[in-house]
C-alpha cells in the first residue's frame, strides 16, 4: 500500500512540476499489457469499420503531408487547421510522459466543440475535424491519435478503442496510450486521464484501431464487432 501511494505521489509531483494542471484518477502500477483492458484481440479484415479505418488511414497520411509542408514553411501555409494542429503538438512537446499525454487530451477537447450522436459513419480526418471545429467522440479520437503520433509516440503505443457505454447504451470512441507499462485512456468527456480498470466499470471494449488495422476484443460472448464504430458522443 505504501509503495503504491509513493508511486502515485511521485507521478503527481512530476506532472505539477511540468505545469500541465492535469487531474489524475488513481494511476497505479500495472504490468505490461499488449492490448488495452488486458484482453486478447483478433483481426477484423472485412466489414464497414475495416473499410472506414482504411480510408481514414489514407486521410491521416494526406494530412501529414499538409502538416509537414506547413511546418516547414508556415508563412506559406494555406491551412489554418494545419497551423492549429502544429500549435497543439508543439505545446505538447514542452512536456514529457503523462504531462504530454494530458496536454494533448485537454488541447483537443478544447479545440473541438462537442456534439452528440452524429452518424456512425461520420468519421473525419484530423484536419477536417479542426476545420469544422465541432464533432463527437470520433473526431476527438482521430485528432488525438494523429497528434500523439506526431508528438513522437510510437505506432504500437497508441490505439483508438471503440467501447460500449453500458450506461448510455451506445458506442463510444476513446484513445489508449501505453505509458510506462500501462494503458492510459483519453476521453473527450473529460481532461482526466484514467486506466482500464476504472473504465471497465462502465465500458465494454469492442474494437481497436491502429497502424496494424482493425481488431476485435475477444469477449466472453465472442461477438465479432465489424460495424462502423462509434455512434455516441
Amino acid at each position: 500500500m505504501t509503495s503504491n501511494m509513493d508511486t502515485q505521489c511521485s507521478l503527481v509531483r512530476r506532472i505539477l512540476r511540468a505545469g500541465a494542471g492535469l487531474l489524475l484518477l488513481g494511476l497505479t502500477a500495472q504490468t505490461e499489457l499488449q492490448e488495452p483492458f488486458g484482453l486478447p484481440t483478433f483481426v477484423v479484415a472485412e466489414g464497414l469499420l475495416h473499410a472506414t479505418w482504411e480510408d481514414l488511414r489514407e486521410d491521416i497520411e494526406a494530412d501529414r503531408t499538409v502538416i509537414a509542408r506547413c511546418r516547414a514553411r508556415p508563412e506559406d501555409c494555406s491551412s489554418p487547421a494545419a497551423l492549429l494542429f502544429i500549435a497543439i503538438v508543439d505545446e505538447g512537446q514542452l512536456h514529457q510522459g503523462l504531462a504530454r499525454i494530458g496536454h494533448i487530451n485537454r488541447a483537443v477537447n478544447l479545440s473541438i466543440r462537442g456534439i452528440k450522436n452524429s452518424a456512425p459513419s461520420d468519421w473525419s480526418s484530423p484536419l477536417a475535424a479542426l476545420t469544422d471545429g465541432a464533432g463527437d467522440c470520433k473526431q476527438h479520437a482521430i485528432l488525438k491519435y494523429a497528434a500523439l503520433r506526431d508528438v513522437g509516440l510510437s505506432s504500437d503505443s497508441v490505439r483508438i478503442v471503440i467501447v460500449e457505454d453500458r450506461v448510455l447504451r451506445q458506442k463510444h470512441a476513446l484513445v489508449a496510450v501505453r505509458e510506462e507499462g500501462r494503458w492510459i485512456f483519453l476521453n473527450n468527456h473529460s481532461s482526466v486521464l484514467a486506466e482500464g480498470d476504472q473504465l471497465a466499470k462502465r465500458y465494454t471494449p469492442l474494437n481497436v484501431l491502429d497502424h496494424v488495422g482493425v481488431r476485435a476484443f475477444m469477449l466472453p460472448s465472442f461477438q465479432v464487432q465489424t460495424g462502423s464504430g462509434s455512434d455516441g458522443g
